[in-house]
């Protein structure tokens, strides 16, 4: 893996997962270390996992798998929640992602499934945050006929996101790296720029602090594209 793709890995839901600030006072966690039933409590899951799981791989698989079963249990009584739906495609994504290989392809499969779910309830939920992840999805799956895969699809969905929330930092980003990856250097710059000048979302100190540091690296890499 070259110097470039190593500062643009985008590991899935990496930059869409939520606050770190209140997983240590979270009552869920503190009463009976228990998944919370709604959205607003699962959320807070996923930072954990990316930064205090960061390099205990296996207890993050097995975190992430019992957060799934969770989730779909909830979704049998209330599939109509837009918030739980994005969850469950998260959880998966983030499990696809992280296990890698043939076996990755069945939550990669289900994440699609759940996210499309949750665009046709709420489409600009958490910035758009589901629109994000799925072209995530399409960009990184490998495409047929291995998997479902398609650069096309995955800029629908980046255009989309960003059309909602154009003040995202999470849409621009990505959909910057995208543009990066396809050789399209100023639209990258355009977005990338578009994710830096983001408000500052006040819950998320330690996501924001990373992600402002891989969109820096990712401008300094587009210049140099541009100026060679």
């Amino acid at each position: 893996m070259n110097s470039l793709k190593l500062i643009f890995i985008v590991l899935i839901m990496m930059a869409l997962s939520f606050s770190t600030t209140i997983w240590f006072n979270s009552p869920v966690y503190a009463q009976n270390d228990q998944f919370a039933d709604s959205a607003i409590g699962l959320r807070i899951y996923l930072d954990k996992i990316n930064f205090d799981y960061k390099d205990r791989k296996q207890e993050r698989l097995d975190l992430l798998a019992s957060l799934i079963d969770h989730t779909e249990q909830l979704l049998k009584e209330q599939s109509d929640d837009a918030g739980l739906q994005t969850m469950a495609g998260f959880f998966n994504a983030q499990y696809a992602g992280f296990k890698g290989g043939i076996g990755a392809l069945k939550y990669a499969k289900a994440a699609r499934k759940h996210l499309e779910i949750a665009i046709e309830l709420d489409p600009q939920l958490y910035q758009a945050a589901a629109l994000t992840t799925l072209g995530e999805l399409y960009f990184r799956v490998p495409s047929w006929p291995v998997a479902f895969g398609s650069k096309k699809k995955a800029e629908t969905h980046f255009k989309k996101a960003v059309e909602l929330a154009p003040r995202g930092i999470d849409a621009n980003y990505i959909y910057g790296v995208f543009l990066f990856e396809q050789k399209r250097y100023d639209e990258a710059k355009l977005f990338l720029q578009r994710a830096q000048q983001a408000t500052p979302r006040p819950d998320r100190p330690r996501a924001d602090e990373k992600l402002h540091k891989q969109i820096i690296d990712g401008l300094a890499l587009v210049e140099e594209k541009l100026n060679k």
